[in-house]
């Protein structure tokens, strides 16, 4: 019988390099235009699967420098947004104020015990978890859902040409290093249903973004936005560089008060 590799008896409460509190804004604001492209896809992913109602209780789930938060906070009716890295939510309280938007450091578990949310936003996140730490994130956030709640992830697409892009962009040095340093975790679209299914989620759409189209950004922007509507329409078929996935909590029972259901539905 093999061995459990060691990583997976350890805690992951964070990289293992220091990330600068305003990583997030800073690349919303770079000169280098497919980066600050990159970055925006997101918040037009969201307007397009996932946006919130006005009466939600939403938590941004390693929310980093507080961007994704605030734009949630205009639509929504109370955001919280949480964070490990103690820079990163100091920078997001001084830049981002609202009358519902709040900031805390810490980790996932400390949510247990709170309000249960209609929507949990985890961009870009479960990847920097070890694989059996995602399988209990995943499953926790199903219990700090509300019955009918949504729970909408993005991480990259590891069956694309993102593993080339991860290794050019450690060797050139234009980010923080991100293989094994931040990125320990791959994951496929059947990767990331199984795990969303196990821990007890429907999977109702599961697709890919940023493709071409950051990369045509420099050369042209309105280009590169024609480009996007065009990779969203095929974005179940297309290997794009990143993944999303928009998950339902059945709407059975009490949030708090269950546990995961573990299925093995592989259609998507």
């Amino acid at each position: 019988m093999e061995l459990p590799e060691q990583h997976e008896l350890e805690h992951r409460g964070g990289d293992t390099i220091q990330i600068r509190g305003d990583y997030q804004a800073r690349a919303l604001r770079s000169d280098r235009a497919a980066q600050r492209f990159w970055h925006e896809a997101k918040f037009r992913l969201i307007e397009r699967v996932a946006m919130p109602g006005k009466s939600d209780r939403v938590l941004d789930a390693g929310c980093g420098s507080g961007t994704i938060s605030h734009f949630l906070s205009s639509y929504a009716g109370d955001v919280t947004g949480i964070d490990s890295n103690p820079s990163a939510i100091s920078y997001a309280r001084d830049t981002f104020k609202a009358p519902n938007l709040r900031f805390r450091v810490g980790q996932f578990d400390d949510l247990k015990g709170d309000k249960p949310f209609d929507r949990i936003y985890c961009i870009e996140v479960i990847e920097h978890l070890y694989e059996h730490q995602v399988a209990e994130v995943l499953g926790l956030f199903y219990k700090l859902t509300n019955p009918g709640g949504q729970l909408f992830l993005t991480t990259p697409n590891y069956r694309s040409a993102w593993p080339v892009i991860e290794w050019l962009l450690d060797r050139s040095a234009l980010v923080a290093k991100l293989q094994e340093a931040q990125h320990v975790t791959r994951f496929t679209k059947r990767k990331l249903a199984t795990m969303c299914r196990r821990a007890g989620w429907k999977v109702h759409h599961i697709g890919t973004f940023n493709g071409v189209s950051p990369f045509i950004a420099p050369i042209s922007r309105g280009l590169a936005l024609g480009m996007e509507r065009l990779e969203f329409l095929f974005n179940r078929l297309l290997p794009q560089n990143l993944l999303f996935c928009l998950c339902t909590r059945d709407t059975g029972l009490a949030a708090g008060n269950d546990e995961p259901r573990e299925t093995r539905d592989f259609r998507n």
